[in-house]
């Protein structure tokens, strides 16, 4: 009997194990030099590159706020398939508010900024003018200056990650930068980078965090000259599977939307990616692609000293204004693109899965313990009794 009890476990294991889903993580970077190539489904035009995985799913929005979603994706030859949806309206942005308070960064950082927002009636003096930063691929490098793409025990986009901490003190917002190490580069990198920015949550109290990567494509893509010096472009990406998803979202479009007004050229898209990189901790999460590794790490430096000025000017600067979005320019939500769906679809089928899986083992144990007939006349006596059972139900 206790063979015959065995065997039946290991049948119910072995099935579990093929029909519950698998659990991966948040973005995996496979071969060095792999990455995806995202064309629009109608004209086969190239959209984006990217090196993080990409998903049936998944959203984009171009440079030029269209936004696209990704519905069909080739994972052996890194290719995937996007099909327009609408032009998305960014929020809008008070231009006369804009000038003032870039004019006030220059001349006294964010003291200059807190009294020109006075002077506007646009005060934000009570709100917390912190950030957190770290870097979940701390070996992440630029070959041309760091000499490799990877550098364990810390890549160049750690030196990336203290120029946005240093610009952000420049402009008066306290830049907290924690450069643990998270190697290897692997899908548990940020299950390690995870604790890192609760650290930076609890210790700290700061509600506003930045997750520093680089990109790995080919360089075209990224290279772009900000007021006629040499920078890269900087990509935003949403974890789209995160209870902060809208907030997240809002505050991509925010930064998109005055870096579009102040500084043209600086942020590249935005990519709506399937995991959660974290962002589930607070509603202001960030992470940003400072370039890709083909190129110079001073053309990220440079962009970084843009980032900073552009997200303490949409946090902090009071110039957005408060006219919500029309219903024919707003963003798409996941639902409306298949994005969550897909999300819960999954998360029905591992549950249906698990109870298929116990009643196999149980009908298997049935079988095993009992033999052929008798287990067939058990049956018939189970449906039988399973139909009174219902007709009593029903006589109630």
């Amino acid at each position: 009997m206790k063979s015959k009890l065995s065997l039946c476990l290991a049948i119910i294991l072995v099935l579990m194990l093929i029909t519950l889903p698998i659990a991966h993580g948040d973005d995996w970077y496979g071969e060095h030099g792999k990455y995806y190539r995202v064309y629009d489904a109608e004209n086969n035009q190239l959209l984006f590159e990217t090196a993080r995985e990409v998903s049936r799913g998944d959203q984009y929005l171009s440079g030029d706020n269209k936004m696209y979603h990704v519905v069909r994706v080739n994972t052996r030859n890194h290719l995937a398939y996007a099909e327009f949806v609408k032009e998305v309206q960014l929020p809008k942005v008070n231009k006369e508010a804009l000038q003032k308070v870039q004019l006030a960064l220059k001349e006294g950082g964010l003291a200059a900024l807190i009294l020109a927002q006075e002077e506007g009636e646009n005060g934000e003096e009570e709100q917390d003018r912190r950030v957190g930063i770290y870097a979940t691929h701390s070996a992440e490098s630029y070959t041309p200056t760091d000499g490799s793409e990877s550098i364990e025990g810390g890549g160049g986009i750690l030196k990336v990650a203290e120029t946005l901490k240093n610009s952000f003190d420049n402009y008066g917002v306290e830049g907290v930068f924690d450069n643990t190490s998270h190697e290897p580069h692997d899908a548990g990198a940020y299950k390690r980078s995870r604790r890192t920015a609760v650290q930076l949550m609890r210790d700290q109290g700061i509600g506003t965090l930045i997750d520093v990567h680089r990109d790995a494509t080919p360089a075209e893509a990224y290279l772009t000259e900000i007021d006629g010096e040499p920078a890269s472009k900087v990509r935003l990406v949403i974890g789209r599977r995160n209870q902060n998803f809208k907030a997240n979202e809002e505050l991509a479009m925010q930064v998109k939307a005055v870096a579009d007004e102040s500084r043209p050229g600086l942020i590249k898209d935005i990519f709506y990616a399937k995991g959660d990189y974290n962002q589930d901790l607070t509603p202001r999460a960030m992470l940003v692609e400072m370039g890709t590794y083909q190129h110079t790490r001073q053309r990220a430096e440079k962009a970084a000293g843009y980032l900073a000025e552009v997200v303490t000017t949409a946090l902090f600067g009071g110039i957005i204004e408060e006219e919500a979005a029309d219903e024919e320019g707003a963003a798409p939500t996941p639902q409306e693109t298949g994005g969550v769906e897909e999300s819960n679809t999954g998360s029905g089928v591992g549950i249906i899965g698990l109870i298929a899986v116990i009643a196999i083992g149980g009908f298997a144990f049935l079988f095993i313990s009992s033999g052929g007939n008798e287990w067939k006349s058990k049956l018939s006596n189970f449906k039988q009794e399973f139909a009174n059972f219902l007709g009593r139900r029903k006589r109630k």
